[in-house]
């Protein structure tokens, strides 16, 4: 008794020690993002930015998807910073969508292939210095420190936003409806370095354009969603399968298939039964078949006896009457008598006719009555 006493405090014991290591030890880590996910907290994370332009009534979204699947109307603007594998023909389908009405800012350091957009790059000896940064926005003694070791060239169709004693460090240009631009210095939207410097006071005014949504690139940040069956098809080829589906079911509803259980009317149930009943009188009456019928009916007189009362299905009709004085009034016995003496008259007699039948199947009909009462 006492070493198992000793068993459960050890077992407890152990418990207790499981449960603080649990709670010292092992503890959830902290999620980790890429660089520039507008989720992460994390120095080089941007929900600080994002969360900026929340506060300021802005619609923030993430997008996961595809930049095929971009939304078609206009007024919004897809921000991307330092994508990975943003492909040509992704550019293509992004500068389709500019053209459209809607706007992309671009946070690349090394940006590549973006000359149809007048974006013509060069490469400097090296990068991370800091600058005197200038440009319309700025004050005389703005200072901001580029990791980038390229500058873009100048371009009548580019216009210059900012820039330092190296070149330009971000400028824009006009796709069709839409715009283009590009920054070459993607650090200055993170969280730790927004605030330094003049990060802030050098990308915030070309945030707050009046855009009905803001999208921010996650896909190419490796968070990516397969899009629904509605955004990979057109909208025309939904809406001509959706007609062709309705009219498939106007069409079996027509013809009269049926899915599931048939409930047939009780209208047509007894309209049906009484036809077959007319039917069957009718036959017997053309092959004179009365009695036959007479038969029938006191086949079925004597079944219900033998369920209501017990009797024998071939008992004489005297056995019938002194049952039935047992059980009933003197009157309903009676009248029981009655219906077996002519039932014994009809089938003696060398005819019988269909008058007789209708008589004498009134007066069975109240004797089963009665009979299915009890």
């Amino acid at each position: 008794m006492g070493s198992l006493r000793t068993y459960r405090v050890a077992l407890v014991v152990a418990l207790l020690l499981l449960l603080l290591i649990g709670v010292f030890v092992v503890k959830p880590g902290v999620p980790t993002y890429p660089p520039y996910v507008s989720a992460s907290a994390q120095a080089d994370g941007s929900k600080a930015i994002v969360m900026l332009m929340q506060e300021k009534g802005m619609r923030v979204r993430e997008w996961r998807q595809p930049m095929t699947f971009l939304p078609p109307q206009e007024g919004q603007v897809l921000i991307s910073l330092q994508p990975n594998g943003l492909g040509e023909s992704e550019r293509e389908e992004l500068l389709d969508w500019v053209a459209a009405g809607n706007d992309l800012i671009l946070f690349d350091e090394e940006p590549q292939d973006w000359e149809e957009a007048s974006f013509y790059v060069r490469s400097l000896e090296k990068g991370n210095v800091q600058h005197n940064i200038q440009g319309t926005h700025l004050a005389q003694d703005a200072v901001g420190v580029a990791n980038t070791a390229a500058r873009l060239e100048e371009d009548p169709d580019m216009e210059t936003l900012i820039y330092d004693e190296e070149g330009i460090l971000a400028g824009r240009t006009e796709v069709g409806d839409g715009s283009v631009t590009l920054f070459l210095v993607p650090e200055w939207m993170s969280n730790g370095q927004i605030a330094k410097h003049s990060h802030f006071e050098a990308v915030w005014p070309f945030l707050q354009e009046n855009w009905s949504v803001v999208w921010m690139d996650e896909y190419h940040h490796g968070y990516r969603e397969q899009p629904s069956i509605f955004a990979i098809y057109p909208g025309w080829l939904i809406a001509g399968f959706a007609q062709l589906g309705l009219l498939l079911l106007l069409g079996i509803w027509w013809r009269g298939k049926r899915f599931g259980p048939i409930y047939t009317l009780r209208e047509w149930t007894v309209r049906r039964g009484d036809e077959t009943l007319l039917a069957v009188a009718s036959w017997y009456e053309r092959r004179r078949l009365a009695l036959d019928a007479l038969r029938h009916r006191e086949a079925y007189l004597r079944q219900m006896l033998h369920d209501r009362w017990g009797i024998q299905q071939r008992a004489e009709p005297h056995e019938i009457i002194s049952m039935a004085r047992s059980k009933w009034s003197i009157k309903d016995s009676e009248q029981m008598a009655s219906v077996l003496h002519r039932l014994e008259q009809a089938k003696s007699g060398m005819k019988y006719t269909p008058k007789q039948l209708l008589a004498d199947s009134l007066l069975l009909d109240e004797i089963i009555k009665r009979l299915e009462k009890e």
